[in-house]
Order: C-alpha cells, then sequence, then structure tokens
C-alpha cells in the first residue's frame, strides 16, 4: 500500500494551496520524518543538485513540522533562506515563542 500524501511540508507550507503542485508541475514535501521527504529530497538532488535546507534539516532531525515540532524554530535554515516566511512573521513566532504563555482565566 503507498505511503499516504500529506499536502503539508515540514516547513508548513501547505503545498496543495498552491497550483505547481496541483497541475503536477511540483510535489508536496511532506513531514520530515516520512518517506515522501526522502523522495522529495532525492527529487531535489537529482533534478537541482541539491537540497531544500529546510527539508533537509527536518529530515535529519527527524521533525515533523518544525514550528510545531522543533525546538529551535524559528532557525537559521527561515532566517537566512529566501522564503517560505517574512521576517515578521518568523520575529512574531520568536518572540511570541520566548515570553510567556496566555492567560488563562
Amino acid at each position: 500500500m503507498p505511503d499516504e500524501i500529506f499536502g503539508t511540508g515540514a516547513c508548513g507550507v501547505n503545498c496543495m494551496t498552491c497550483a505547481l503542485a496541483t497541475t503536477g508541475r511540483c510535489s508536496p514535501c511532506g513531514p520530515g520524518t516520512g518517506s515522501q521527504a526522502a523522495r522529495k529530497l532525492g527529487a531535489q538532488l537529482e533534478l537541482l543538485g541539491g537540497f531544500c535546507p529546510i527539508l533537509k534539516c527536518a529530515s535529519d532531525r527527524k521533525i515533523a513540522f518544525c514550528m510545531r515540532d522543533c525546538d529551535r524554530f524559528p532557525c537559521e535554515n527561515f532566517q537566512d533562506g529566501p522564503y517560505p516566511y517574512s521576517e515578521g512573521f518568523l520575529s512574531m513566532q520568536h518572540r511570541r515563542r520566548q515570553g510567556p504563555g496566555p492567560q488563562r482565566g
């Protein structure tokens, strides 16, 4: 039985909302812990000569989804790369992860 295809990549982007995926020009990366990510990394190496640093890191570290599972998020792979999130979004993530949790009534 083939593995289930996950539309959301380790980076948190839902590839199935992108026309590149829905038209078959690109395939979703899936979580960093699955065989889907390993296949995607192999295709990236063959077609592009290298890897997406975010997917490679997640796969190497056995992290399914960076924003949910990685204690290093947001890391240099997100901050130094050209995508997938803006500097403002990453700054907000960092700030809120360092501060106190929500106040419960």
